[in-house]
């Protein structure tokens, strides 16, 4: 991967960039009593969106500019770059929500992600058939593990855990496959996260330590025995292991509550990736703004959700993740 081959893309998407929303168009959007006045602001930042017989759909405004945006990208870099990472995460996604769907009866195309590299179609029809073996290489192993897992014991929790840890060993090996330092690193840390949610849930649950270690990838940031050790012993041995590894910040949030220190992971993921801002040209300042903007929209969709739920500003503020710019 040469830095020359992305001058292009950077040079574009440091374009994009600049129509990105900022604290301030945040606050902004905050600060208003109605889902007309937020639309307005989205709409000088260049979000379109269209009103139908039942009223705004600001789902498919979301919706579009994910996909205009990912077009845009993909259509500015290589053909080989190692975007479609980020894609693996929906194809995930759609299929923990197909799993969901046949065996508990509950719709699933709502709940579908974009872009993707599998249809959700494609992975509906093998996993309604009961045919996984029709799915694509990369998630047929893991669907059906997961497919046995809710067919013999109905234990969601346990199927998720198993498709977690399918997603970012693909992840990792897509990464060592493209030999970029950067996205390796950025997979790493989300395996540290993933890792340290499982100890933090199977701590207040009970879990065995046989149970967390085999839920967890080993990474380079935080020691997946000494996490599994420390979740099967008690809150306090499991913090304090957060703190020897250097996460001082995640021990606090996590006393505070499961939803502090989700938080502060996704702060956290933000925080890794500004300094791809300020590359001058290569992969990282590309990769970095797909990912900065998957979390823009998501505050985006959760003010709108809020200003229609009546939901005081300063609460959402408290939810809200940092941003990219």
């Amino acid at each position: 991967m040469k830095e020359a081959d992305y001058a292009y893309a950077s040079a574009y998407t440091r374009t994009l960039e600049n129509k990105m929303l900022k604290k301030s168009d945040i606050e902004a959007l905050l600060s208003v009593s109605s889902l007309e006045e937020a639309l307005r602001i989205l709409s000088d930042k260049g979000y379109e969106y269209s009103k139908t017989g039942q009223g705004i759909d600001t789902d498919t405004m979301l919706k579009e500019e994910l996909l205009y945006i990912w077009k845009e990208v993909k259509d500015a870099c290589p053909k080989d770059a190692p975007i479609y990472i980020l894609l693996y995460q929906n194809d995930f996604h759609n299929l923990k929500a197909i799993l969901k769907s046949v065996f508990s009866g509950v719709a699933y195309e709502s709940l579908m992600m974009e872009p993707y590299t599998i249809s959700p179609g494609e992975i509906y029809h093998a996993v309604s058939e009961g045919k996984i073996e029709n799915l694509p290489e990369i998630i047929r192993e893991p669907a059906a593990n997961a497919y046995d897992i809710l067919a013999r014991d109905n234990d969601g929790q346990l199927a998720e855990i198993v498709l977690d840890k399918a997603l970012f060993s693909l992840m990792y090996k897509a990464a060592v496959s493209s030999k970029n330092d950067f996205l390796m690193d950025w997979v790493d840390l989300n395996i540290a996260l993933m890792n340290m949610k499982v100890a933090l849930r199977g701590a207040y649950s009970g879990k065995s330590r046989e149970f967390l270690r085999d839920s967890m990838l080993q990474c380079k940031r935080i020691n997946a025995d000494e996490l599994a050790n420390a979740s099967a012993q008690d809150i306090s041995n499991l913090l304090e292991v957060f703190r020897q590894s250097g996460f001082e910040e995640a021990a606090d949030a996590a006393r505070q509550s499961i939803s502090a220190f989700e938080k502060w992971c996704d702060n956290e993921l933000i925080r890794f990736i500004q300094p791809a801002r300020y590359i001058t040209y290569g992969f990282e300042p590309v990769f970095g703004f797909l990912v900065g903007k998957q979390f823009e929209l998501k505050a985006v969709r959760m003010i709108l959700s809020g200003i229609r739920s009546k939901i005081p500003a300063e609460a959402l503020r408290e939810r809200l993740r940092d941003l990219y710019v």
